[in-house]
């Protein structure tokens, strides 16, 4: 990460992105030299291609972390985190961050080294989109393409939806009234959480979310997302979460 001018600032968002990691892909001499090696995909994925861009405080940033890297525009080779965030294209744009990524390392049960390390994905990758099977540790090409996408909410968007569903439960509440032509938001009803289908632009295949991917608030305790029945994705509304125990 390679930084500027030293800038404070205070960013909060909630994007989710789900990575298949190093798995992936298995490392085989094809040369016979010692050192040589040649990147095999196992799971016949396509790199990542999906980015976004996030306006939130004085800052803008593009990321591309399905892929693992952020906050450069990789075709242009240009730094893309704005301090402060223009609000014209023809005003000067100052950059604190040139380019990140993410570093992930560990040995397996044989006491192997594992890496995933991407610098500017310039000589291939190391992340895909898609959960991994938690059984076989396996994903299908179909999965990455359906998690090359990002889900982005706000916390405003989930205390307009909290209200709206406390106002249908309640008889004295009048919705049409309080909530006039109210509909939940695509990404409330998208959340890649346990139980629902996640697709990609409305079109292409499928994956069904049999397992706890992105948290959500389970109103009825079933185990199971669904925003009909009240449950969204999930923030600390009330501020009973203690950050300091595991949750799902």
């Amino acid at each position: 990460m390679q930084k500027g001018t030293n800038i404070k600032y205070k960013i909060a968002f909630t994007v989710l992105t789900l990575l298949a990691v190093t798995n992936l892909y298995s490392r085989r001499n094809t040369s016979g030299n010692k050192g040589a090696t040649q990147p095999v995909i196992a799971a016949g994925c396509s790199n990542a291609v999906a980015n976004a861009s996030l306006q939130l405080n004085n800052v803008r940033t593009r990321i591309d972390a399905t892929g693992g890297s952020m906050w450069q525009d990789r075709a242009g080779g240009f730094a893309e985190y704005e301090v402060p965030k223009r609000n014209n294209i023809d005003d000067p744009k100052f950059t604190s961050i040139f380019a990140g990524a993410l570093w992930m390392g560990g040995t397996d049960v044989n006491g192997q080294l594992k890496i995933a390390a991407v610098t500017f994905r310039s000589s291939g990758n190391d992340f895909w989109p898609g959960p991994l099977d938690p059984t076989t540790a396996e994903v299908s090409s179909a999965e990455c393409s359906v998690f090359d996408q990002y889900w982005g909410v706000s916390l405003a968007q989930i205390k307009i939806f909290v209200a709206w569903y406390d106002c249908t439960q309640d008889p004295d509440c009048d919705v049409s009234l309080e909530f006039p032509g109210y509909q939940i938001p695509d990404v409330i009803r998208e959340w890649p959480a346990k139980g629902n289908v996640v697709q990609k632009g409305g079109a292409g295949p499928t994956y069904d979310v049999t397992e706890h991917l992105a948290p959500f608030f389970d109103r009825d305790g079933d185990d199971f997302y669904d925003p009909d029945a009240g449950d969204y994705p999930k923030y600390d509304l009330i501020g009973d979460i203690d950050c300091r125990t595991t949750r799902d």
